[in-house]
Parts: C-alpha cells; sequence; structure tokens
C-alpha cells in the first residue's frame, strides 16, 4: 500500500469544460437572432447551447460554426471554446498544433483556461506539439497567479514531484497546494493531506489534519482522498488500525475511478484482521476484477 498523489491534474477531470463554461445559457429565438446579427457574447453562448444541449438538441458542428464566428470578432472565450475543440477531436478531426494556436490568442487575451490548456500542451507535448518546458511553466503561471485553481494545483504537481527544467521546489508547491485548496481544488487538498501526513515542506507531521483533508478530498468525489484514508486506517496513523475501515474506503476510492485500489482490497481481504474476516474468496474477486481492467 502507499499513498497516492496526483502527477497531472487534468487526468483528473471528467469535465473541465463544465467547470470552464459554468455559467448557464439558455437556448432562444431571440439568442439565435442576437447571435445572427453579429453580437459576439451571443454567437459563443450559442456555441455553448449548441455544446451542452441547453433546450436544443447538441450538435458539435453548430456549436463549432458559432464558437467560430465569435472567435472571428475576437472573443476570448470562443477562442478558447475552438480550441478545445480542435484538441480533443470534437466537431472536427483532432489537431493539436491548431489547438495551440487558438489557445495562444485566447491566453494572449487573458483566458485562464486556455493559459491552463497552453501551458499544459507546451508542458507535456502532444502529437504535433514539441515539449517546451519554458513556455508551458510561463504560461501555467500566468493562469495560476490570475487565480485559476486547477493552474495552481498543476503547479503545486509540478514543483512536488520536479520535472526536467522544473526542479523540485516543495516550499513553492505547498504554496501553490494552499491556493488551491482555498478554493476547494480536490486535487490540491488531497495532495496537501500527504504532507501533513509525511511532514514535508517544513510542515510539522500532523495526522489529524492529513485525515481532515483527505476526508474534504474524498467527499468532494477525490478517488485518492478516499484512497488516502483507507491508508490511514490500514496502517493505524493517528487512528486505531482498522481494516473494515479501510475496505470501505478503497471500495469508495474504486467507486471513484481508482482502480488501482482494487489491488489494495485483494490484498486485505487475503489477510484479514483488525476487524475484518480474511475471506481468500472475495480476495480473488478483487484480483479478477483488476486483471479484467488490464
Amino acid at each position: 500500500m502507499k499513498l497516492k498523489n496526483i502527477a497531472l491534474s487534468i487526468l483528473l477531470m471528467s469535465s473541465l469544460w463544465d467547470v470552464a463554461h459554468a455559467e448557464d445559457v439558455v437556448f432562444s429565438q431571440e439568442l439565435v437572432q442576437q447571435a445572427k446579427s453579429g453580437d459576439a457574447v451571443a454567437q459563443n453562448n450559442l456555441g455553448d447551447a449548441y455544446y451542452y444541449g441547453y433546450d436544443v438538441e447538441k450538435d458539435f458542428d453548430k456549436a463549432l460554426d458559432w464558437f467560430k464566428k465569435a472567435a472571428a470578432k475576437g472573443n476570448a472565450d470562443a477562442l478558447f471554446s475552438v480550441g478545445y475543440m480542435y484538441d480533443y477531436g470534437e466537431g472536427v478531426e483532432e489537431d493539436n498544433p491548431t489547438a495551440l494556436k487558438w489557445y495562444t490568442q485566447a491566453a494572449q487575451k487573458g483566458q485562464l483556461y486556455a493559459q491552463y490548456y497552453l501551458g499544459f500542451l507546451y508542458l507535456y507535448g502532444d502529437d504535433g506539439v514539441t515539449v517546451n518546458t519554458k513556455k508551458g511553466l510561463e504560461w501555467m503561471t500566468k493562469s495560476a497567479d490570475a487565480g485559476l485553481d486547477i493552474a495552481q494545483a498543476e503547479l503545486g504537481h509540478l514543483y512536488n514531484d520536479g520535472i526536467e527544467g522544473v526542479p523540485q521546489d516543495l516550499k513553492k508547491a505547498l504554496a501553490y497546494y494552499r491556493l488551491a485548496v482555498k478554493q476547494g481544488e480536490p486535487a490540491a487538498i488531497n495532495n496537501l493531506g500527504i504532507y501533513y501526513l509525511e511532514g514535508k515542506g517544513g510542515i510539522k507531521q500532523d495526522y489529524k489534519e492529513a485525515l481532515r483533508l483527505f476526508t474534504l478530498a474524498s467527499e468532494a468525489e477525490n478517488g485518492l482522498g478516499s484512497s488516502n484514508i483507507a491508508y490511514i486506517y490500514e496502517e493505524g496513523k493517528g487512528v486505531a488500525k482498522n481494516y473494515t475501515k479501510a475496505a470501505a474506503y478503497y471500495e469508495l476510492a474504486v467507486e471513484q475511478g481508482e482502480n488501482d485500489c482494487l489491488l489494495d482490497l485483494a490484498r486485505l481481504f487475503g489477510k484479514g484482521g483488525f476487524g475484518l474476516t480474511k475471506n481468500t474468496e472475495i480476495s480473488q474477486q478483487y484480483e479478477d476484477q483488476w486483471d479484467e481492467l488490464q
């Protein structure tokens, strides 16, 4: 068993698009007329309506068309949206270099999600996009320092782990995690919990605070937070060892998408103890589930 932190926050966001476009948009003929009249905001909103299916059938092709019309007028949100659709192949063939161009235009206008995605593309590369750590770090930092929580969490991961061109700096990692935690970002909450559990970055070890943070992350549907609560009960970190509670949280973590915890469950039921009855049959079932996913 081991503590689980998050290397890439983007992989955790099942629908980061929903976060970027949180405001409600209602499809209406009035909105259509405003968009047709050339109103860039209305065009962008109509794109959102078609993208999400807000009171209209979802249609990525129409969404992209309206986003492009708004983008042609310089609407930063629309510029980002076009980039996103090229990045993920929605309504158009996936084209990361083209996505990067649209992201760049939006990022230069201060669109925080565009800065985040642009930074991410440069930091990790993709088909047709060469890694450029310096540019990636610059854009990610712009987004984070302007207040975007997931960018703050990502910088925390970068400085925590250290990659080529970004030396490990636990104090910087801690500072960015704390900024993201203030906004309730689940990945950062989980990772800050690890700092308290291990006494990292100059923080005094505090099992109680670690458990509190992991619990907050778990309640925010973060599977790693649930897994780390299980770890605490399995290892008896500041609490009495309790394999029954550990198993319950590993099961919750699996429900939240952390399939690696199937092996943790197989291990726990395979040995039993600390309130959990040994059951080799259940242990094998969990191991079989894991094998089926490979």
